[in-house]
């Protein structure tokens, strides 16, 4: 987890609209004060400007010291909204107030104790499927009178929310497409007696090869082993089976409804995608690996081809310079050669 520290050079500082108008208000207050030479108008003048300065100092001490600290983010539907949990920390003995935590369209004011942290979900809107960076956050405050304006720079967390398809219903759920479903349903069945369940007090009928006989030697009483059958349903959501006018994204929405309704029918299923397919299995794992596989599907999950290029451009640079200052070295060089020989 990257952490941000607000230093002094993180942090800036203006007068309000209203701190504006109270300058104003001040250099009106000071010509007549001088106009009239009143002894009142300068005595309002000086109390106006300490207060001033004093709000200055504590708008600029309500910020600085604070730390935020990118934590991971859950994964999401495209349609919902994407949480970027964010922890603000005051590791300091003073209490904060009335600091605003803003980053793109969300804003949300907080209040810090001495050594007290607070976690923040930082909310943005997701417009399309693939990862999803966190809109830059920066921390401001008025506090405490409003005079003054202080921000801070923009910190973007190194967190990233991956946003699934949206699912929809546009085809039923296949209950079974193709060969490999039935192999797997016979495979499922046959080794389904085999999963241990669980213990229970034997009963007439039971099966003389479960009963558990180091448990008899122990308490003098018949235990028997318990299997679970395992469902022999299975489903293979196969790109293949879909419409040749359907277009990508709808084939991705399908394939993530399908998915959704499998794992909530507890059924083991394989995502057969071209030149990619994650076999027959169930469970939260293989839930969010194939979810991920549509999520990502078609999308460079690795998008830094702009900062790849400014390097180079900023590396040549150097060689540029580099290849000047040795040019000019061997120009005063040849000149001072030449000086000498004459």
């Amino acid at each position: 987890m990257s952490e941000f520290l607000i230093s002094r050079r993180e942090l800036y500082i203006l007068p309000t609209r209203m701190g504006w108008y109270f300058g104003l208000i001040m250099v009106a207050l000071f010509g007549i004060a001088i106009k009239f030479d009143n002894q009142a108008a300068f005595m309002m003048l000086f109390v106006l400007i300490s207060i001033a300065l004093v709000g200055m100092i504590y708008t600029h001490n309500n910020v600085i010291g604070l730390s935020l600290n990118g934590q991971t983010s859950n994964s999401v539907f495209l349609g919902q909204q994407a949480e970027f949990p964010v922890i603000v920390s005051n590791k300091s003995n003073r209490s904060r107030q009335a600091v605003w935590v803003i980053s793109g369209g969300f804003n949300k004011v907080m209040q810090l104790s001495p050594h007290a942290e607070q976690l923040v979900h930082v909310t943005q809107p997701t417009v399309q499927r693939g990862y999803l960076n966190c809109a830059p956050i920066s921390l401001t405050s008025m506090f405490p009178i409003g005079v003054f304006f202080c921000w801070t720079k923009r910190y973007t967390p190194k967190q990233r929310c991956l946003i699934y398809p949206q699912p929809l219903n546009l085809i039923p759920l296949p209950n079974d497409n193709g060969q490999a479903g039935k192999h797997e349903n016979q495979s499922a069945a046959q080794q389904g007696n085999e999963d241990y369940s669980g213990m229970k007090q034997y009963q007439q009928g039971d099966r003389i090869r479960d009963i558990h006989w180091p448990s008899v030697a122990k308490t003098n009483k018949l235990v028997t082993i318990e299997y679970e059958t395992l469902s022999p349903s299975s489903m293979n959501l196969s790109w293949q089976s879909l419409p040749a006018n359907m277009s990508v994204e709808d084939k991705l929405s399908q394939l993530c409804f399908w998915v959704v309704e499998a794992d909530k029918s507890a059924a083991r299923y394989q995502l057969d995608m071209p030149n990619h397919t994650i076999s027959y299995d169930s469970g939260p794992s293989h839930y969010h690996a194939c979810l991920r596989t549509l999520a990502l599907w078609g999308v460079d999950s690795d998008k830094k081809p702009k900062q790849d290029i400014a390097s180079r451009f900023t590396e040549k640079q150097r060689k540029l310079k580099r290849n000047l200052l040795r040019r000019k070295k061997a120009a005063s060089n040849a000149s001072d050669s030449t000086g000498t020989k004459s």
